[in-house]
């Protein structure tokens, strides 16, 4: 398979428009459902101003030219050099590599370009397809907590880490 990850730009918000906008998305990430008209070109004008200021960096996804995806790092603790993954994948590429290439993409760059030792990831339980990309990405299971962060909260959740960092 040969996807790559570029900065998540306007060029990308139509597509990241539509598989957004599918509640089996949502359902097991932070993408809110509805997704509201608009909020991918107002996400892609604010990944810029976050990559700026070293606060996140978002990646589209793609196949060749086709978007499938997203994938990034945020919630930095540049003293501990760690930071949180996450992704999502649009519903019609599911099953295809896509998320587990993309988690070891933005990995290494994390841990190349950013110098981060610690990677972490969050997996609500029963999203098993999400846990097998994480440890075929290199990632060990870490523990179990009771959500609080999100929309999700209440909910049990496994913490995933990658230690393979510089």
């Amino acid at each position: 398979m040969a996807i790559r990850i570029e900065p998540y730009g306007v060029a990308h918000a139509a597509a990241f428009q539509t598989l957004a906008a599918d509640a089996r998305v949502a359902a097991t990430t932070r993408v809110p459902h509805p997704y509201p008209e608009g909020m991918a070109l107002a996400f892609a004008e604010d990944a810029e101003r976050a990559r700026q200021r070293r606060e996140a960096f978002s990646f589209a996804v793609l196949d060749g030219e086709t978007v499938v995806g997203s994938c990034g790092l945020k919630h930095f603790d540049w003293d501990a050099r760690q930071g949180e993954i996450g992704y999502w994948i649009g519903v019609p590429y599911w099953g295809r590599g896509y998320a587990t290439e993309a988690v070891r993409l933005v990995s290494a760059f994390g841990r190349d370009d950013l110098g981060l030792r610690r990677i972490v990831a969050e997996v609500l339980e029963g999203n098993d397809a999400s846990a097998r990309v994480l440890e075929k990405a290199g990632y060990r299971r870490d523990g179990t907590f009771t959500n609080a962060n999100h929309r999700h909260a209440g909910q049990p959740t496994t913490r995933f880490v990658f230690d393979g960092a510089a």
